[in-house]
This record gives C-alpha cells, structure tokens and sequence, in this order.
C-alpha cells in the first residue's frame, strides 16, 4: 500500500476534492468551464504534492509543504470569489470552510513540524 494513504492531510483532502466537485457540477455554465475547472485542478495540484512531499526525506520536505500552503491559499481566494459571486449556496459554503479550516490547521501543523 502507498504510503501517503495513511495520512490525515491526504484523506481529509481527497474527501474534500470529492465535495468541490459536486460543488461546481452545481456552476452556472459561464463559471463552471473557468473558475470551477481551476477550483478542481488547485485541489489536484494540492493532492499530488501531498504525495511527493510524503516521499521526500524530511530534510527536503520543507519547501514542498510551503507550495501546498501557497496553492491552498490560492484556492480559497477563488473560492471566496465563487461564493460571493453567488455560485456556492451559504449552506454549502459553510460546510466547505469547516473542511477547509480543518485541512489548514494540517497544512499549518505540518509546516511548523518542518521548521
């Protein structure tokens, strides 16, 4: 078995990969090509260095948590944008910042570990 798959930060973002999709299948059409598109692939981005970060010696881990940082940072600019532009329901969007708030602590714990 892969050894990433362990990993809270993995699960918890694959699980929350799965809630943006159905989020943005929910787009108007103009949006859902754009915006949701680069919603989903920031996510992906997110997933695969999780992965390659896992597999770097710890010694090198530190730069490659600071890109997953700056990537998710990234993806809750543009997800604030979809939701103030009225794309994400307030329901959903409050779920979403639950699941969203939690992968930051994991991302923050995991670059103070690498300090």
């Amino acid at each position: 078995m892969a050894q990433y798959l362990h990993l809270p930060i993995y699960i918890k973002t694959y699980k929350f990969i799965k809630l943006v999709d159905i989020i943005v299948r929910q787009f108007r059409k103009e949006y859902k090509y754009t915006l949701g598109s680069e919603l989903r692939q920031i996510m992906w981005q997110i997933l695969d260095e999780i992965i390659i970060v896992n597999s770097l010696p710890d010694s090198q881990k530190k730069e490659g948590i600071e890109r997953i940082s700056q990537l998710f940072d990234k993806f809750k600019i543009r997800f604030r944008f979809a939701y103030e532009a009225r794309l994400i329901p307030g329901a959903k969007f409050c779920g979403a910042q639950k699941e969203m708030e939690e992968i930051g602590k994991m991302i923050g714990g995991w670059q103070k570990w690498a300090k």
